[in-house]
C-alpha cells in the first residue's frame, strides 16, 4: 500500500513538474517574442541630420526614370522617386527609408490645384535633404532655370508617345501657368494623353537638371547661373526685401505676366 502511495504521488509529482516545465517553455516562446515586437514599435529611431550622404548621379537615368515614372502617380512622384531610387542603388543608407509614394500628393500642382509644379516640389524635396544649409543657392537655381526653359525637350521622344510636342517658356513656377501656356500653344486638353506625355517629358527634364546642379555643387563646381529677367528685376528690388515703403509683397517670380505698372499704382 505504501509503495503504491509513493508511486502515485511520483507520478502526480512528475505531471505537476511536467506542467509548469511547459508552462515555463510557453512563456519562454512568449518573452522571446515580445521584446522583438516592443523594439519594432517602441524604438526610437530618429532620421540623420541633414544634409544625407550624396554621390554624383547620371542624369539621364533619372530623366527616364522620371518620365516613365509619371504615368504611376504624377509629376511629383516622377521627380521625387527617380531621385530617390538613384539615390538609393548609389548610396543606401538613410535613402533606402523614404516611402517614395509620400510623392503622390503633389501631383497637378499639389492635388491638382495648379500650385508649385510637382516636378519642381519633388526634386526640391530630395535637394534640400542633399543639400542642407546650401539649398537656397541651389533651389534658387533649379526653380529660375525651369521658369526660362523651353518645355518639354526632345530627349525622351525616343520612347515618347508624342514626339516633337510644341515647346513654350512658362515664366513661372505654377503648374496652373506652365501647363495652361502649353495647352492652349499645342490646342491640348488637360485630360488628352498629349499633355500627360508632355508633363511626364517636363517631370524628366526637371529632375534631371535637379542632378545637374547637385552633381555641381557636390564637386564644388556650382556657379548660380539664373538671375531675374529686366522687366520685372525692379519690381523684385523694391517689393521683395528692400528696406521701402512698398517692401510688401512675397514671391521672386516674374511679376509682369499678370501686373503691369499701373495696376501696382506706379506712375
Amino acid at each position: 500500500m505504501s509503495n503504491s502511495i509513493v508511486s502515485r504521488r511520483k507520478f502526480i509529482t512528475a505531471g505537476l513538474t511536467f506542467a509548469a516545465g511547459a508552462a515555463l517553455v510557453g512563456c519562454g516562446v512568449k518573452e522571446a517574442a515580445s521584446p522583438a515586437t516592443a523594439s519594432t514599435s517602441n524604438t526610437n529611431t530618429e532620421a540623420p541630420a541633414v544634409p544625407w550622404i550624396y554621390e554624383p548621379l547620371d542624369p539621364e537615368v533619372v530623366r527616364k526614370r522620371a518620365y516613365e515614372n509619371y504615368f504611376e502617380g504624377g509629376c511629383c512622384y516622377a521627380a521625387g522617386k527617380a531621385l530617390v531610387d538613384s539615390a538609393k542603388e548609389k548610396v543606401g543608407g538613410p535613402w533606402n527609408t523614404i516611402p517614395t509614394d509620400m510623392f503622390k500628393y503633389g501631383k497637378g500642382g499639389a492635388l491638382s490645384w495648379g500650385t508649385l509644379c510637382g516636378a519642381l516640389n519633388g526634386s526640391l524635396l530630395v535637394m534640400n535633404l542633399v543639400a542642407g544649409k546650401d539649398i537656397d543657392q541651389v533651389g534658387n537655381e533649379l526653380m529660375g532655370w525651369y521658369t526660362m526653359f523651353p518645355f518639354p525637350s526632345t530627349k525622351m521622344d525616343s520612347i515618347a508617345k508624342f514626339p516633337n510636342q510644341i515647346t513654350t517658356i512658362a515664366n513661372s513656377p505654377l503648374c496652373h501657368v506652365s501647363v495652361s501656356l502649353w495647352a492652349n500653344e499645342a490646342n491640348a486638353k488637360i485630360n488628352s494623353d498629349e499633355k500627360a506625355d508632355r508633363c511626364a517629358k517636363v517631370s524628366g527634364d526637371t529632375a534631371a537638371e535637379a542632378v545637374l546642379i547637385l552633381n555641381k555643387w557636390k564637386e564644388g563646381q556650382f556657379v548660380p547661373a539664373y538671375s531675374p529677367g529686366s522687366e520685372f528685376t525692379s519690381c523684385l528690388t523694391c517689393h521683395n526685401g528692400a528696406k521701402s515703403m512698398l517692401d510688401n509683397e512675397q514671391g521672386k517670380m516674374n511679376c509682369a505676366q499678370c501686373h503691369d505698372d499701373k495696376l501696382q499704382g506706379h506712375p
